[in-house]
């Protein structure tokens, strides 16, 4: 099956913007409704993962007086995301050849058992040995991970009633947000503090086990009619299907700048993510659980930024919308580092002013990332074919967690030797100069 011209790509973006419904009818749905708990919960409970994983990190490196914590917590989020590279490409053959169903399941079942390893690290451990063993079980868990994202978003479409398609990517978009509020801000500091880590770690091996078992629920998708190669064959049939694919990509510029714009916002937030614990207490003072103060308002500004972005799109049109949240993204990251430069000149100063400040930047930033996701997810799923659609996603994966490593290992790095408010402002010079160059080019006469 050739690849999608832009002109089919048109009449199909033409056809999806019929009436849409209301999200109750969405949700009356229940293959729909099925598919969207499964990600509500997984990726609630993985959130929740990624916040233990920081407190395990601190932990280990302040119980054994280490110094570089940034560091340490960038190479945990890098632990993560690298095998991700090796691990799309498969993953998106896995996605369009086998049933997703049954990925689902698995998946979430091993994230699972991943989650029980975390539990055997002991405190009477060598700060290396205990590092090395949470690093390795990361990769592990970020590997099985991959496998997870492109059999989600290759079932939606085959689950959601076609001219409700975007408004389900949208909901979809709200739910990744409010897992990330829940599970990273919310649900995971709070209850840590309340019953322990060790707790909370049991509670998220029960999450995942649940998501497993409503994945079983779901119907069975129906991959194309393929015979299996002999082993012999196998590599060479996987590696021609990774490059039709990167065929595909290539051949729509659609494609192309979706991911492209959507690498940017990734590495972005990773590098915020490794950053982030650090500015709340080394810049502001707090204590690391306080993360919320920043979590919260940027969550909440991701999901006002994704119900925002279609009147903006009205406007200035998806491309123009997300060349201008790069822009704006890259001036509030400066003006956060701003902030940090103040309350570290004049630290006996820092108080609730600083702090609300701080948050207020937080949620901007969240507008601006879903004014840039929102318009670049709405490109890669108007333009990705569906027998191509699980290798086009990890094709993605494999491009921003690539794009990110560099990024995400040395902020942490240059922050321990530079400090984090200037590797913020760094970045955040970096983006404001890619939004303004993209958006000059867009009004030069074509």
């Amino acid at each position: 099956m050739p690849p999608q011209t832009e002109t089919q790509i048109i009449l199909e973006r033409r056809e999806l913007d019929g009436p849409p419904g209301n999200v109750l009818d969405l949700l009356r749905h229940r293959p729909f409704l099925l598919l969207w708990l499964v990600q509500t919960l997984s990726q609630t409970g993985q959130n929740m993962v990624n916040f233990s994983l920081l407190v395990l990190v601190r932990g280990i490196v302040e119980r054994h007086g280490i110094g570089q914590v940034n560091t340490a917590i960038g190479l945990a989020v890098l632990s993560f995301t690298l095998p991700a590279v090796l691990a799309s490409p498969l993953a998106g053959v896995v996605a369009d050849r086998f049933n997703r169903r049954t990925i689902l399941v698995l998946t979430n079942a091993l994230r699972g058992l991943a989650v029980v390893g975390l539990l055997l690290i002991e405190a009477r451990w060598s700060a290396y040995l205990a590092l090395a063993v949470l690093y390795g079980i990361t990769a592990l868990s970020g590997t099985v991970g991959q496998f997870f994202g492109p059999a989600l978003a290759s079932a939606l479409p085959d689950v959601a009633p076609r001219r409700q398609i975007i408004q389900a990517n949208a909901l979809f978009n709200l739910t990744f947000t409010a897992s990330q509020i829940v599970g990273f801000a919310a649900a995971g500091p709070l209850l840590v503090k309340l019953v322990g880590l060790h707790a909370v770690l049991t509670g998220i091996i029960a999450i995942f086990a649940l998501c497993a078992a409503v994945s079983l629920a779901l119907p069975p998708s129906c991959p194309p009619a393929r015979t299996l190669p002999d082993a012999r064959h196998l590599l060479g049939q996987v590696i021609g299907e990774i490059r039709e694919g990167v065929h595909t990509i290539r051949s729509s510029p659609h494609l192309s700048k979706a991911i492209a714009y959507l690498t940017i916002a990734t590495a972005t937030y990773l590098m915020v993510a490794v950053l982030g614990p650090g500015y709340v207490t080394v810049v502001l003072g707090l204590p690391a659980e306080d993360i919320a103060y920043l979590v919260v308002p940027a969550g909440i500004g991701v999901a006002l930024g994704t119900l925002l972005v279609p009147h903006i799109a009205g406007r200035l049109g998806s491309v123009r919308t997300i060349d201008s949240g790069l822009a704006l993204g890259g001036a509030f990251l400066l003006c956060l580092a701003l902030a940090g430069w103040q309350a570290q000149d004049t630290p006996s100063d820092v108080g609730s002013a600083t702090v609300w400040l701080a948050a207020g930047l937080a949620g901007l930033l969240g507008i601006v990332n879903g004014m840039v996701l929102a318009p670049s997810q709405s490109l890669l799923q108007a333009g990705s074919p569906e027998h191509v659609r699980g290798r086009v996603y990890a094709a993605f994966f494999t491009v921003s967690n690539t794009v990110a490593f560099v990024p995400v290992f040395f902020s942490g790095a240059l922050a321990d030797l530079f400090g984090i408010s200037e590797v913020l402002g760094g970045i955040g010079l970096l983006l404001f100069g890619v939004g303004c160059w993209q958006l000059l080019l867009g009004l030069r006469p074509r």
